[in-house]
C-alpha cells in the first residue's frame, strides 16, 4: 500500500511546518476505467500528509490552479474563525489566487482538509488531506498507519457523473469502488505479534465504513479529539463521513497469513444495510513475529465540562420543496434560512439534536469539540452519528469568537440546505 505523500517543510524552525500546497487538476488510473481527471493537493490523491506536534504552527501557502473558486476547511482543528475555510469567514479562493493558512495546532489527533465550497463535488473528484498532530502521550507501538477510507462513483470512461439519482439525494453519494490511501483493495503490511496502531479518517461524501478485521477486534484508543481515557474493544467499528478514529490491536497468525479487512453492512435508514459484505483491504502478516506486547488500558483524563440544559435546539429533517425537489433542513429550515445561533466567548453550551428524520445524520460542529451527556467518561468529538429518530445533548465551550457553522458531514445533505450558523461574539 502506498505511503501518504509528504510536502517539504519550508521553515527552519522545528516548531513551524510551513508547506506550499496547491490545487491542481491531474489524472489517475482507476481499476476498470479510463484514466479520470482528478482535482487534487499537489497531484495525488489523497493529498499530502501534514504531520506536527501539538503546539506547532502550521502555515500553508495555498495556490489555486482549479478552474472554479475553492477553500480549504481544516476538519476538527481547532483554528481562528477566519482560517476555517468557510463563506462566512473567507470569500473563495478564485482561480489563480493565493491565500496564506496560518494557524497553531492546539490539539493531538487525526484530522483532515477539504474544500468548503461546493463540497459534494469538490471532494468527490478527489480533494482531501490528512492532519496527524502528535501529543505529549503517545503510546509506543510498533508500527503505525494513517488509513484515508473513501469511496468514488466512476464512470467506465473515467468521468464523474455529477447528476445525482434519488437515492444518492436521499442518502448522499455512494460509490463503486472502495478506497484506502487512494488504493482499491490495497495490502496492509502488519507484524504477528507485534502492537499496531491505526489512524482512521472517512473522508467519503455519504457512505458509512463498517470494519471488522478477520479473527480479531480492535482496541479503542482516540477519537475526533485524541486519546480516550479508558479505551474499549469491538469487534466491528463504524465511521460516519467526518468520523475519525484510532484503534490498536496485536495481529496474531502465522507469519505470512493474510488476513481480510471487510467493510460490513450498516443499516443507516431508507432501506439500506441490505448489501452484502465487501473487501476492504488485506492485512498481509510479515514473515517474522514478535511477542511480549501487550495493548493499552488507560490514558490521561479528559476535562469533563460542565452540562447545563439544552439550550441551543437543533432539529434534523427532511422533505421536500414546493417545487417537489429534496431538501434537508435544521429546525424546518433551509440554510442560510436557518436562524442563527448567538453565544458568549467562553460560554458553556448544551446543543439539543433532535433527528426527525428516517435516516442516520453525522453532526459536525465547526470550530469545537463537543461532549454527549451521560458519557462517562467523557470523549471529545466533533462529529458524531445521530441515528434516525434519536436525540442527544452535545455540550461544547464556545471559546474562538467568530462565525461558525454546523451540519450534516454527509455532504449532500449539507449541499441541500442541513447547515445552520452559529456565532461566537
Amino acid at each position: 500500500m502506498p505511503a501518504l505523500p509528504r510536502l517539504s517543510d519550508e521553515s527552519p524552525d522545528p516548531a513551524v511546518l510551513e508547506v506550499s500546497m496547491r490545487a491542481v487538476i491531474a489524472s489517475k488510473q482507476y481499476p476498470g476505467a479510463k484514466p479520470s481527471q482528478v482535482w487534487t493537493y499537489e497531484g495525488g490523491v489523497p493529498g499530502p500528509l501534514l504531520e506536527a506536534n501539538a503546539g506547532d504552527q502550521l502555515m500553508v501557502h495555498f495556490r489555486n490552479e482549479l478552474p472554479e473558486a475553492t477553500t480549504i476547511h481544516w476538519h476538527g482543528v481547532r483554528v481562528p474563525a477566519k482560517m476555517d475555510g468557510t463563506v462566512l469567514m473567507q470569500t473563495g479562493i478564485e482561480p489563480g489566487q493565493s491565500f496564506e493558512y496560518s494557524f497553531q495546532l492546539k490539539d493531538p489527533g487525526l484530522f483532515w482538509f477539504h474544500p468548503h465550497m461546493r463540497s459534494d463535488i469538490q471532494v468527490e473528484k478527489g480533494l482531501y488531506g490528512a492532519v496527524l498532530v502528535r501529543g505529549p502521550m503517545e503510546p509506543i507501538v510498533d508500527h503505525e498507519t494513517v488509513l484515508v477510507l473513501d469511496d468514488v462513483r466512476v464512470n467506465p470512461d473515467g468521468t464523474f457523473p455529477e447528476y445525482l439519482d434519488d437515492e444518492s439525494k436521499m442518502m448522499g453519494r455512494e460509490g463503486n469502488m472502495l478506497l484506502v490511501n487512494g488504493v482499491a483493495q490495497p495490502q496492509i503490511p502488519m507484524q504477528s505479534g507485534a502492537l499496531e496502531r491505526l489512524r482512521l479518517v472517512n473522508v467519503a461524501n455519504g457512505r458509512f465504513f463498517n470494519l471488522r478485521l478477520e479473527d480479531h477486534s480492535f482496541r479503542v484508543i482516540g477519537t475526533d479529539g485524541g486519546l480516550v481515557e479508558t479505551p474499549w474493544d469491538t469487534e466491528t467499528l463504524l465511521l460516519a463521513p467526518g468520523e475519525r478514529y484510532d484503534v490498536v490491536l496485536i495481529p496474531a497468525g502465522k507469519p505470512g497469513k493474510s488476513l481480510t479487512l471487510w467493510n460490513e453492512p450498516y443499516a443507516r435508514g431508507h432501506d439500506s444495510g441490505a448489501a452484502a459484505p465487501v473487501q476492504l483491504a488485506s492485512v498481509r502478516l510479515a514473515t517474522t513475529s514478535l511477542t511480549g506486547r501487550t495493548l493499552p488500558e488507560s490514558f490521561p483524563a479528559i476535562e469533563k465540562l460542565q452540562a447545563p440544559a439544552a439550550d441551543i435546539p437543533v432539529a434534523l429533517g427532511e422533505s421536500f420543496d414546493d417545487k417537489g425537489e429534496l431538501v434537508f433542513t435544521i429546525n424546518g429550515e433551509v440554510f442560510p434560512n436557518v436562524p442563527v445561533v448567538q453565544v458568549a466567548n467562553g460560554s458553556v453550551h448544551t446543543m439539543g439534536v433532535k433527528n426527525e428524520s428516517d435516516m442516520d445524520h453525522p453532526f459536525h460542529l465547526h470550530g469545537f469539540f463537543f461532549q454527549r451527556q451521560n458519557g462517562d467518561p467523557p470523549r471529545n468529538k466533533d462529529t458524531i452519528i445521530v441515528k434516525a429518530h434519536e436525540s442527544m445533548d452535545l455540550t461544547a465551550r464556545f471559546d474562538e469568537p467568530g462565525k461558525w457553522v454546523y451540519h450534516c458531514h454527509i455532504l449532500e445533505h449539507a449541499e441541500g440546505g442541513m447547515v445552520g450558523e452559529l456565532h461566537v461574539e
